[in-house]
């Protein structure tokens, strides 16, 4: 229902408010509102790199910046940073107060960074200021994935067998900051299956994997992790294992064992 939603209000919009588009800023409009992580980095990567000074188009980029930045996930802080390269970009003191915000109250370094860089190139405020709401956007396109179709998600990535899925999985258990032991059990059994016979191909995922485990505080892993850091594969394995060892301190509880998912893992070897 989300993309349906945002595909109405790309097609209404075509008539009406961003009518002073061309073809071309019509293209990144409506990428901007696609609801697609690309489609909105790629839109605005390419609205920063050329400089655009359509107020139109850097409102709707405005108003993503200044809706999503409190609350962004790390994965999002890219995108975010281009965005305030956007509107630095532009030269335009319209939008120093929301630049100005983004600094004063991001929590991420690198967003402040570029943010700042970006208040440098605006250099003053001047004329009317852009106000978050002032651009007219739908309110799905900042809804966060309810917990339960996130990790039903996630879920399906980590059990689909290929390694793709698999370190986009952990990644993405690491970048929403889940907290479902379903989830890091499967990985810990797909961990602790693997580690003491990975394949190069397959190194990688698996340190994402330690990684994720890591960042779970729960204390559950620590043995786990400590197999693998021992007798992983590969150098780099072990290394991140390590790592790994060190977020999760020390164990606590009940600690996994291999088996205990009750069922065998896939071999992940593509």
């Amino acid at each position: 229902m989300k993309y349906v939603g945002l595909l109405i209000f790309t097609l209404s919009v075509s008539f009406g408010a961003l009518a002073q588009l061309n073809p071309e800023e019509q293209k990144l409009a409506d990428m901007l509102v696609s609801g697609s992580d690309k489609q909105l980095k790629d839109a605005t990567v390419s609205i920063a790199k050329s400089a655009n000074q359509n107020t139109e188009l850097l409102d709707m980029v405005a108003e993503i910046l200044l809706k999503k930045y409190p609350n962004a996930y790390p994965s999002e802080i890219d995108t975010l940073a281009w965005m305030a390269r956007a509107l630095g970009n532009s030269e335009n003191g319209r939008y120093y107060n929301a630049v100005n915000t983004v600094v004063e109250n991001a929590k991420h370094k690198k967003l402040v960074r570029h943010a700042e860089t970006a208040l440098d190139d605006i250099d003053e405020a001047s004329g009317e200021q852009y106000v978050e709401g002032m651009a007219s956007l739908p309110a799905s396109l900042f809804a966060r994935e309810s917990n339960k179709d996130r990790d039903a998600r996630v879920m399906a990535l980590i059990t689909a067998g290929d390694l793709r899925s698999l370190k986009e999985g952990a990644r993405t258990i690491i970048d929403t900051r889940t907290e479902n032991q379903a989830l890091t059990d499967m990985l810990a059994e797909i961990l602790i299956t693997h580690h003491s016979s990975a394949a190069d191909n397959q190194i990688d995922t698996f340190a994402w994997i330690a990684r994720t485990l890591g960042q779970d505080r729960s204390g559950r892993y620590w043995a786990i992790l400590e197999e693998v850091k021992e007798n992983g594969a590969n150098r780099k394995l072990r290394k991140y294992a390590k790592k790994a060892l060190q977020e999760h301190g020390d164990a606590k509880g009940e600690q996994y064992k291999a088996g205990m998912l009750g069922k065998a893992v896939k071999d992940y070897a593509y």
